[in-house]
């Protein structure tokens, strides 16, 4: 049964590792997962009158706390290779939309009740409601019937042997993760970024997704089946969260893109160290 346990708790190390998470001192963004959480402290108040009005005054605290790192955490989100959430809210349209898209944050299961009698609590937020804020309200020019995808929009199916999903490795570049990352030719051209992709897509699924390795990559739902795997050769921007590949492989790319629409339904996996 020991045996068992510590087997249980490795597999589960094992996962854990393999997604792309910036772990902070009260919370953290899960880029794999596209969701942010903040653990937020209440303490009772003094003049409490009995254990139930302590416990819930507790857990309002504690509640208000959660959201305030909340939003410090998604001050410190890289938006772009160039920007950061912190950036983009001194707008006071985007800062006043992200900070009520935060009070609706979700309770990440139960409270914890600590020794010295504070309660511990988690909250969280996906990152699809943020990018539906920030994302610019672009659509993606859909081709004439016949030429690479069908006038409705909608992704083929790939039949047998079809490209479902790119995967770059970054792998050995340092690069970062972002909400909004863009793949480069080496002529520093966007052959993924805004205007290549569904917005529908994008805020629902993220822009990209993250992995730490190949084979974990491969079972992400996001391009599972039969990815094509291309090898980033540098990163670009201030944050290092584009990245650049090869002239070589941006014909491999088109190719599946206009047969199968990985670029157009965000199909794109990113592998970092």
């Amino acid at each position: 049964m020991k045996k068992l346990i510590g087997l249980s708790i490795v597999l589960m190390g094992m996962a854990f590792s393999q997604g792309v998470v910036t772990q902070l001192d009260k919370g953290s963004i899960n880029y794999s997962d596209q969701t942010i959480s903040a653990i937020g402290i209440g303490f009772i108040p003094s003049n409490v009158i009995n254990a139930g009005q302590a416990r819930r005054m507790a857990l309002r605290i504690a509640k208000q706390d959660a959201l305030r790192q909340l939003i410090e955490i998604v001050n410190g989100v890289t938006l772009t290779s160039e920007t950061t959430m912190s950036g983009a809210m001194v707008d006071d349209v985007i800062n006043t939309k992200v900070r009520g898209f935060i009070r609706g944050a979700r309770q990440v299961s139960d409270p914890k009740y600590l020794s010295d009698t504070s309660v511990e609590v988690e909250y969280s937020v996906p990152m699809s409601g943020i990018s539906d804020i920030m994302l610019p309200p672009v659509t993606v020019a859909v081709a004439q019937p016949g030429v690479g995808q069908p006038a409705t929009g909608v992704a083929t199916t790939p039949t047998t042997g079809g490209i479902t999903g790119i995967i770059i490795d970054a792998r050995g570049l340092k690069a970062r993760p972002a909400m909004a990352p863009r793949i480069l030719d080496q002529n520093g051209n966007a052959i993924y970024g805004p205007g290549k992709y569904s917005r529908e897509y994008a805020v629902t699924n993220g822009v990209a997704g993250y992995s730490k390795t190949l084979e974990a990559a491969q079972n992400d739902k996001r391009v599972k089946g039969n990815p094509l795997v291309v090898k980033g050769v540098s990163t670009a921007g201030k944050n290092r969260t584009d990245v650049v590949v090869s002239n070589a492989d941006v014909s491999k790319i088109d190719s599946a893109n206009r047969s199968y629409n990985v670029l157009k339904d965000c199909r794109v996996l990113i592998l970092l160290d």
